[in-house]
């Protein structure tokens, strides 16, 4: 055959190969979508029927609370298998069983918490009636899992199987938002060590600030702000950094710590005097969305609604018409550093008792298309070890998730709380990630408490005036004067009940102080200029309604860069070569706005000015040290660089500059050169340049070319981190809900992306458009568009 009777076959041909292909892919896709309609035979001792309003957010309705389980199981399964297998997976360190060595560092290290065996230990522990709705959920699953056609279609692009779900499993994914909320190696604890050991003691105080003037807590009052100027210059640690072995590559830029929103009024405040909650829990954002939407009666025919975690077989947060509630993260005390005293080859560690060996264990970590590795975990009385300083001494680690206490399912009790105080009852019991509880009753009640486990610490010093206490630095614990004698009682839990303003506000920072503040420990906090703001706003108005806590959601004021913007503008103000930039601060519009230009001048200004100061600390410490994590100590940063731009002590002018003054000009030019590098004027760059949405779902970062298909659109937003409408690229509310219990029909909820993971479901991205532009959707399912029946085998 002629080469040109070759080439002309196949241009003939591949153009049918492609298509074949293509009509394959579309196939296998479409088989692996969800069921809508019709009837099913399954092990549901009755019928469940399950309408879909045209979001897909489900309404079940069944005789009895554990077929109300297996059908959400179902569902689940059916719109989210392979979200909750990663969750799975992701805690219990077997990711690298879907996608090979990629994931194999990663596995190694989370087996060191041997999760698996700790959650098969926790769904034991559980008592009869979460058991029979967990063996229900996961009955629900695994034929939601086997009802589809094909397997999800994520299998395929992986070329894996999915594994059935085991009881266990649901355990892991509750695992997975603590790992997801409270960091699993204690960075925090270890990376104060690090700078305890490398910096003189007045720099370390200086740069450990626990508040001050953007503190606004709801009990108690903001600390005073009295930290004393350091004596070693700001040069001398750049010169050091320079010098190190391994030079950091550490540049400061703002970062949202995950955390969320919430607040709440009593009925005083209320048209309808039922109390009054809103809440916005801020996560990664990923297609689809981590929760899902869910509404089911209840066996006294009351309806419970809001959203769903994939994987566990409860409402995380909603309403059940006489309660509310939400959740942000606490920022508490949940775990801590044991500095081992061993002998001289590591094989035994002290105790009060004396040396004893190390406990060790084997786990294997299956590896796709490779053999297997064994991971030794060595296991203390204490807890794990989780590495070592960078003395070489040996640290375990003692946290609440590897008790039983720490994980189990009492948050499904929340559906049939009636009053503020049964709520309060279950969050002392629940095994949760710990989170500030804000919750209302139907009668016009509220209260604040932490729902998860508190430790109960014995031999550290607490108090608000020693800048640490014992339970922020690793500690030696051999001499058993120190450690956790269990947990709090529930009446021994801080709380706030019905204040005198019925107000109640919580943002990730601290929310209480003294008594109540040594309860929760002093860890983490985020600065509290959210969550003033949010205060603020609450103030501002002496009734509310749904749609006034939404604008509260949405505000997006500048309020914490307003004396950065000051600032900027006194350097400037009466000089005739920055009349583009006075131009552009003048019209910077005091907000987050996605087309203003000013916001985002003031915003990179500050961000350099942080990293020309106390960045070069960061710098010199992470060069000296692999214990070092500077986003784990940085939340406060904005306290003593505040205090040095506006006092500019000459000791600490920067490294190039001859005073203060000089380097905030040229720190200025050097903004403004980055700004313009690419051509476009001052007034033409705008904060929604750099803020444009990046949500993506998992496989299309790793497989190109499927982002036209699985990502939600770019689209610039407003909102930035130290403000109520916290928006980053791919970060932010996960959701947003408004509502009062009794009165659900006037609530709001939405959330991004959508409730299926499928890409061809007719819901995929449906209720996106709400959570972009902050509408006012609805809290309750709208009306069915279609009906599916799960009915008993026998039927």
């Amino acid at each position: 055959m002629s080469l040109a009777r070759v080439l002309k076959a196949s241009a003939f041909i591949f153009p049918i190969i492609i298509l074949l292909l293509a009509f394959v892919a579309y196939q296998v896709l479409s088989d692996s979508q969800a069921l809508l309609e019709g009837e099913l035979q399954t092990e549901v001792q009755s019928q469940v029927i399950i309408d879909r309003d045209a979001q897909g957010i489900p309404t079940l309705k069944g005789e009895r609370r554990i077929d109300v389980a297996y059908g959400l199981g179902f569902l689940h399964a059916q719109e989210r298998f392979f979200q909750m297998d990663l969750l799975r997976r992701n805690s219990a360190g077997e990711l690298s069983e879907l996608f090979g060595e990629v994931t194999t560092e990663f596995d190694k290290k989370m087996r060191l918490h041997q999760f698996r065996k700790r959650a098969q230990k926790a769904v034991d522990a559980l008592p009869d009636a979460h058991k029979r709705v967990l063996e229900a959920y996961t009955k629900g699953v695994n034929k939601g899992l086997t009802s589809l056609e094909s397997l999800p279609f994520e299998y395929h692009l992986v070329s894996a199987e999915a594994e059935p779900w085991l009881h266990a499993d649901s355990a892991l994914v509750l695992i997975s938002m603590y790992i997801d909320l409270q960091p699993e190696w204690s960075q925090s604890e270890r990376s104060l060590a690090v700078m305890r050991d490398l910096l003189p003691t007045d720099w370390f105080k200086f740069l450990t600030s626990q508040g001050g003037y953007w503190d606004a807590p709801l009990h108690g009052q903001a600390l005073t702000e009295n930290r004393v100027i350091p004596q070693q210059p700001l040069s001398w640690f750049e010169e050091q950094a320079n010098k190190s072995e391994q030079i950091s590559n550490y540049q400061f830029f703002d970062q949202i710590h995950y955390g969320s929103n919430n607040w709440s009024v009593s009925g005083a405040l209320t048209e309808h005097g039922a109390g009054m909650v809103a809440d916005d829990m801020h996560l990664k954002l990923r297609a689809p969305n981590i929760w899902y939407r869910a509404s089911w009666y209840l066996e006294d025919g009351r309806r419970i609604t809001g959203a769903s975690l994939p994987g566990t077989p409860a409402i995380v947060v909603g309403s059940n018409e006489k309660v509310a509630w939400g959740f942000t993260n606490s920022q508490g005390d949940y775990h801590d550093v044991i500095v081992l005293k061993t002998n001289e080859d590591q094989s035994q560690y002290l105790t009060a008792e004396g040396y004893k060996s190390f406990s060790v264990e084997s786990e294997v970590v299956e590896i796709k298309g490779q053999e297997s590795q064994t991971v030794a975990v060595k296991l203390t009385q204490w807890g794990p070890v989780i590495g070592e300083n960078q003395k070489g001494e040996l640290l375990a680690q003692r946290w609440v998730v590897h008790d039983v206490e720490g994980i189990n399912f009492r948050l499904m009790d929340m559906e049939n709380a009636q009053t503020v105080e049964d709520a309060l009852l279950i969050a002392a019991e629940a095994g949760v990630p710990g989170q500030n509880l804000n919750v209302v009753d139907s009668e016009g009640n509220q209260a604040w408490t932490i729902m998860g486990r508190l430790p109960k610490r014995f031999g550290f010093s607490t108090g608000m005036g020693e800048k640490f206490d014992g339970s922020q630095l690793p500690q030696d614990w051999s001499k058993g004067d120190k450690g956790w004698a269990g947990y709090l009682e529930p009446e021994d839990y801080p709380k706030v009940v019905n204040p005198q303003d019925g107000r109640i506000w919580t943002a990730n920072a601290r929310i209480v102080s003294d008594e109540l503040l040594e309860k929760v420990g002093t860890r983490n906090y985020a600065l509290g200029a959210r969550q003033q703001q949010i205060r603020g706003d609450m103030y501002a108005l002496e009734s509310f309604t749904e749609q006034d806590f939404l604008d509260i959601q949405m505000d997006h004021r500048a309020v914490f860069l307003e004396r950065w913007h000051e600032l900027l503008f006194s350097l400037i103000k009466d000089d005739p070569n920055y009349n583009e930039v006075q131009s552009v601060l003048k019209n910077w519009g005091a907000c987050a706005c996605a087309d203003s230009t000013g916001y985002l001048l003031v915003k990179r200004f500050r961000e350099a000015v942080v990293d020309q100061t106390v960045g070069s600390i960061y710098r010199y410490i992470d060069g000296n040290s692999n214990e070092f994590w500077v986003s784990a100590v940085d939340n406060f940063i904005e306290y003593p660089v505040w205090q040095m731009v506006t006092e500019k002590p000459e000791q600490h002018i920067p490294r190039g500059a001859d005073s203060w003054q000089d380097f905030l000009m040229t720190t200025l030019d050097t903004t403004v050169a980055k700004l313009t590098e690419n051509g476009r004027a001052l007034d033409e760059v705008t904060w929604g340049d750099a803020n444009t949405l990046a949500i993506q779902h998992p496989l299309s970062k790793a497989i190109p070319g499927l982002g036209w298909l699985l990502d939600m659109p770019a689209e610039s937003m407003n909102g930035d981190t130290y403000m109520p409408l916290v928006q980053k690229p791919s970060s932010g509310a996960s959701q947003r809900m408004a509502v009062a219990p009794g009165y659900e029909e006037q609530g709001i909820f939405h959330m991004a992306t959508g409730q299926s993971g499928h890409p061809l479901s007719p819901y995929y991205d449906k209720g996106h458009r709400d959570w972009v532009e902050g509408s006012a959707s609805a809290f309750l399912p709208g009306e069915t568009q279609w009906t599916l029946k799960l009915v008993p085998s026998s039927h």
